[in-house]
């Protein structure tokens, strides 16, 4: 398989990329338990992971027979282009190991009840803007009306609803504990506890989409293949998921399902196709907030596991990636005017969110009740009392970017 060259993908290497004292610790102690013959250093070889996948769980069949040949482009990535330390190698394999057997888990669940895959979809709200928009935002203060459903943060942490909710909600405090003595700067930047509403990155990723593989690590080859390719297969992937987790939790097919992520905006045609009678609420912010705030972001995950980029490389894609998604998304709302759309400010969001989420409710046709208003208000209070314990500082110099060149590339 031959990939696209990146010409960005070596950018100069930064003196010390790791975070914390932990992280160090892990990139000395890994190697010299390998050199030890302790156990074996991770193998990101596709062969290797699904057989590994297989052998585990003691079954066969993905559901994709096209999954193991994606497996094989993003592993040769990660091989070749992300730079990765010993403790991203352990990341990388620990976390596609994971999906692969979460995939393996939820196959076998919706084929043991044809049913699922008949239960009915009501129109979903998507929402969805540049990274760092405030679609977090929107998404958390709908999620308080108990009319509409959504994902659970441990349910993107474990996609796969096998185990008792209890238990997935233990696995994912474990994954934040260990993810805050790597970095606690991931969770300043974007706090959430195990039940907050959240996007379904995780659930993506059990069909190797999504944003949050390429987020983490610089990998090129591998973004601009999900930008150029036909990703419908992973909103397939999407709505099956749904249909299971909705069927576990038990929930009312009849309410809509809010979903969340900035990746949508690139994918917009294919959602669509899965998903018809969607309605869209967009989220805007000054553009260069926008990149500074993803490039911060970007940053704090991607110095945890790789080598292979700095700061300086962090604000370039990300600017680029941000102007492509707008691209994308400006391109899909031109074109299909008659799908529901309507745009939330993040500015004015600030100033008066209890107007805009009225605004909101008139365009779904809703009544915003007091009881919904309350819980968004004390969701509110809860999220400002967060903001001012761990306050996320960021500036575009930091990132190499200025003012002028990121106005001028997403004035739109």
């Amino acid at each position: 398989m031959t990939l696209e060259p990146c010409p960005a993908a070596r950018p100069k290497l930064p003196e010390d990329p790791a975070p914390t004292r932990t992280v160090r610790l892990a990139n000395h102690a890994f190697p010299m338990a390998w050199r030890a013959g302790l156990w074996a250093p991770p193998d990101l070889r596709a062969e290797t992971l699904i057989a590994a996948a297989r052998r585990r769980t003691g079954l066969e069949d993905f559901g994709d027979p096209e999954l193991p040949d994606r497996l094989a482009r993003l592993t040769e990535a990660l091989r070749e282009e992300a730079g990765l330390t010993p403790l991203g190698a352990v990341m990388s394999h620990g976390g596609l190991q994971r999906a692969l057997e979460q995939r393996l888990r939820a196959e076998a669940m919706l084929a043991a009840d044809s049913a699922i895959e008949r239960r009915p979809v009501a129109p979903p709200i998507v929402v969805l803007g540049p990274m760092r928009s405030g679609t977090t935002r929107v998404q958390r203060l709908l999620a308080c009306d108990p009319r509409f459903v959504h994902t659970r943060l441990f349910e993107t942490l474990t996609p796969c609803p096998d185990r008792p909710a209890a238990a997935r909600r233990r696995s994912a405090r474990a994954l934040q504990w260990s993810l805050d003595r790597l970095n606690p700067a991931i969770r300043a930047i974007h706090p959430g506890e195990v039940d907050d509403a959240e996007e379904e990155l995780g659930a993506m990723e059990l069909a190797l989409g999504g944003a949050q593989i390429e987020a983490q690590r610089p990998i090129p080859s591998w973004a601009r293949w999900l930008e150029t390719s036909d990703q419908s297969h992973v909103y397939r992937w999407l709505k099956r998921w749904m249909q299971l987790t909705g069927h576990v939790r038990g929930d009312d097919p009849a309410k809509p399902w809010i979903l969340k992520t900035p990746h949508y905006l690139q994918d917009l045609p294919a959602l669509i196709d899965v998903f018809p009678d969607a309605r869209l609420v967009f989220t805007r912010r000054d553009p260069r907030r926008i990149v500074a705030s993803a490039a911060s972001l970007a940053w704090a995950y991607v110095r945890v596991q790789s080598r292979a980029a700095d700061k300086t490389w962090c604000g370039r894609e990300w600017l680029r990636k941000t102007a492509h998604r707008q691209d994308r998304a400006t391109a899909f709302r031109a074109a299909h005017t008659d799908v529901p759309q309507i745009d939330i400010d993040f500015t004015a969001m600030n100033a008066d969110w209890r107007g805009q989420m009225q605004r909101l409710y008139a365009f779904l046709d809703m009544e915003l009740t007091p009881a919904a208003l309350r819980r968004m208000e004390a969701y509110t209070a809860r999220a400002a009392r967060r903001h001012l314990a761990r306050p996320h500082a960021y500036a575009l110099a930091e990132f190499g970017l200025t003012d002028d060149e990121v106005t001028a590339r997403l004035s739109a």
